[in-house]
């Protein structure tokens, strides 16, 4: 195992729904994308099942998880925003490293 190699700042997608999505505005999100890593994905998912929705006050669920190509971020956050979702950084929902 390489010591001095680390994880990709920016690696994975973690996608969460509002469970009341269904309900919102139709301009309004469905839900947020939030861009991180394998190290911090579990403290997000955790952090998100406590979160409500700004929208209607309900509850996230999370999706899915995506890999993150660094060169197709912009092609990735496109792709989230016209599907519904808030673009996030990992550091918006729990802070720095």
């Amino acid at each position: 195992m390489c010591e001095t190699c680390e994880e990709p700042r920016w690696s994975t997608w973690l996608l969460f729904n509002c469970s009341n999505y269904e309900n919102h505005p139709e301009d309004a999100e469905i839900g947020i994308a939030v861009i991180t890593n394998q190290e911090r994905s579990a403290l997000i998912t955790s952090t998100m099942s406590e979160r409500i929705c700004t929208v209607c006050g309900s509850e996230f669920s999370p999706v899915t998880e995506e890999s993150a190509l660094t060169p197709h971020l912009t092609h990735d956050i496109d792709r989230f925003k016209s599907s519904g979702y808030a673009i996030m950084k990992d550091v918006e929902i729990v802070g720095e490293y």
